[in-house]
């Protein structure tokens, strides 16, 4: 009886090794993994001390409207900006899937957007209207 319990035992410890170590590479975004360029400098009109400004990459731009992600400064967690000319939002958040939603207020024209990390099951993004303007930025 004691060796089909140590059996058992060994056998769920070995599958939950197995599934922590695949769960482990949604929680990231490998934009960030290449190295940086000119264009991945945040316009001076995005002050947010948050981010750490080395590790901001442009992802994306579409509609006049440019897309960054940027890792936090305590390495816990991402930040997305949208910019458009003179106007930005943008926010940070920690987690594992849809990090951060940000809205704009009153009458800017920039969209909504909300950053996830990679592998992220967006289905539901994608039923409430969101479009995808990077693999970790969706906007409406």
């Amino acid at each position: 009886m004691h060796f089909k319990q140590a059996a058992a035992a060994t056998a769920l410890a070995s599958t939950l090794i197995l599934i922590g170590g695949c769960s482990g590479a949604e929680y990231g975004i490998t934009a960030l993994d290449r190295e940086a360029t000119a264009a991945d400098r945040l316009p001076d009109v995005v002050i947010d001390e948050s981010v750490n400004a080395d590790s901001v990459r442009k992802v994306a731009e579409q509609n006049q409207v440019a897309y960054f992600i940027g890792a936090m400064n305590d390495d816990q967690g991402y930040c997305a900006y949208a910019v458009d000319n003179d106007d930005f939002i943008g926010g940070c958040g920690r987690g594992h899937g849809q990090l951060v939603t940000v809205s704009p207020g009153g009458s800017w024209s920039l969209p909504q957007l909300t950053l996830v990390l990679d592998l992220y099951d967006t289905a539901d993004l994608n039923r409430d209207n969101w479009v995808e303007v990077h693999t970790n930025i969706f906007a409406r």
